[in-house]
């Protein structure tokens, strides 16, 4: 707690040099900079959110299957059909293919790199692991809640071009959600992160590869990962990811 507070002190001290000033030019931001700002902001906003006890904390699964199974019913209504437990509606027909394609769209399977990446770049999945806390060396930890533990999954971002590209995945806004061994789910917790994957924006060199993170609590009693499937949500559709190398 105490190093979190020194660094709350340190983010204001430096936000005021920067900003303040006897009519000098503003400080310019560098890229790097600017994404420590964005993840650091999007931190304060989840801590200090009233409908949000703690901040840095997990969506509840139960709520998020309530309000998918509310949908769900709401888009069976709109067909205004009689659909059975089955899906397929009262005159024969697939009622889940009359709905615009959405369920065609959950079920897509997609790599990384469809989604996040340009020609030459490669997101490589590079496995799971374990641990009741995670820490950036640099400038930040934290520990996993009370019954809990991180599940961290480490993805290598590879520019494979002879010249710089630009990565901007928290333009994108992914919500990342995982379901371990078959049973427990969590939803990717909101970092301030430099190397969290969700918020990740930065400029890499030809040939240069990136760490980055996704991190989730799960129940402690998970004590070996023996299967996991990453889904994702963004732009309004759903995506598993395809994690095979």
């Amino acid at each position: 707690m105490r190093k979190r507070n020194i660094w709350t002190t340190a983010a204001v001290v430096i936000s005021a040099m920067l900003l303040g000033g006897c009519g000098d030019a503003p400080y310019e931001l560098t890229e790097q900079e600017e994404s420590i700002i964005v993840n650091y902001s999007a931190h304060i906003v989840a801590k200090y959110n009233t409908y949000q006890k703690e901040g840095l904390r997990a969506v509840d699964v139960e709520s998020l299957q309530e309000i998918d199974t509310e949908n769900s019913d709401a888009d069976d209504s709109a067909l205004g059909e009689d659909v059975s437990a089955d899906g397929t509606a009262s005159d024969g027909s697939s009622g889940g293919t009359q709905a615009d394609g959405a369920s065609q769209d959950a079920a897509q399977t997609v790599t990384l790199e469809e989604l996040f990446a340009e020609d030459g770049v490669y997101m490589d999945y590079v496995g799971a692991r374990l641990t009741d806390s995670y820490s950036d060396a640099s400038y930040y930890s934290m520990d996993a809640d009370e019954g809990m533990t991180y599940l961290v999954l480490g993805i290598d971002i590879t520019n494979t071009n002879n010249g710089l590209v630009d990565i901007d995945n928290l333009s994108a806004a992914p919500q990342f959600r995982v379901t371990v061994n078959g049973t427990e789910t969590g939803t990717a917790e909101l970092t301030i992160l430099t190397e969290d994957f969700a918020t990740f924006v930065d400029t890499l060199d030809a040939g240069e590869t990136i760490e980055t993170v996704l991190l989730f609590q799960i129940p402690e009693t998970v004590v070996s990962v023996e299967s996991l499937t990453l889904t994702v949500s963004m732009n309004g559709n759903n995506y598993q990811i395809n994690l095979e190398n």
